[in-house]
């Protein structure tokens, strides 16, 4: 019987903090899903050149893709997208001058956003979340979460986003869980905040699911192990058929 071509099924956009190299991506893949894995703003201004203002009007152009392809482009919620929910949050390289524009924006499409998505392969579960989900952070934050179950946990992450009023009390009690790998003190770190780090020393690991996340910026290549994969290298990848994560 002959084996099945590894065909790509879905295109991933890791953290673009500004970055332009989704357009380019999206095009040469125009029928493919998309997931973008969040952080949209907040750029590398010192180093990689690109302005506040600038990620902001990218920022509106990917909302525009995904008004465009509602049921093809996926937006999740990174760390840098969650700190424009509450004026006093501080966190890094927060663009304060156009937060009451971001704040506005992410208010107006949050039944756009999700915190989580799972792709079945005839391989693998895949979750997707901005920084991967600690199975000790599940049980401390949402005891009631099957963490066996990989659709429980994304329906249960992404019921969070049904209001603003309950996605702020979630950012406050769950998502801003920052451990000490981030400069934290959170005992787990949350989906939006877990380090690379912290996914290779971890002694518990959710069962039977294959995590695919950003958060965590590499200097070239993305780290893909046997459990999981951290794709923040400033390019996107592709999942194929049979599980397999390769360069788009």
């Amino acid at each position: 019987m002959k084996q099945k071509d590894n065909n790509p099924i879905l295109l991933i956009i890791p953290d673009i903090h500004g970055r332009l190299f989704w357009i380019s991506a999206t095009r040469k893949y125009p029928d493919l899903p998309v997931i973008f894995l969040g952080d949209y703003l907040d750029p590398y201004t010192h180093y990689e050149g690109i302005l506040p203002s600038e990620a902001l009007a990218n920022f509106k152009e990917i909302l525009d893709f995904k008004k465009a392809n509602m049921e093809r482009v996926t937006l999740l919620l990174g760390n840098h997208d969650i700190h424009y929910f509450d004026k006093d949050m501080n966190s890094s390289r927060k663009d304060k001058e156009h937060y009451d524009e971001i704040h506005q924006i992410f208010s107006e499409n949050l039944s756009m956003f999700k915190l989580a998505m799972t792709v079945r392969t005839e391989e693998n579960d895949f979750l997707f979340t901005h920084a991967g989900v600690d199975i000790n952070w599940l049980r401390y934050r949402m005891p009631d979460v099957n963490p066996k179950d990989v659709n429980d946990i994304c329906k249960s992450l992404n019921d969070k986003l049904m209001t603003e009023e309950s996605l702020y009390d979630f950012v406050f009690n769950g998502l801003m869980d920052v451990s000490a790998s981030r400069w934290g003190y959170a005992r787990y770190p949350s989906p939006v905040w877990t380090d690379e780090t912290d996914h290779q020393y971890v002694r518990e690991r959710l069962p039977n699911v294959y995590q695919v996340f950003g958060h965590t910026q590499q200097e070239s290549e993305p780290v893909i192990t046997e459990q999981y994969a951290c794709l923040d290298c400033r390019r996107a990848f592709l999942i194929t058929n049979k599980g397999n994560i390769i360069e788009a």
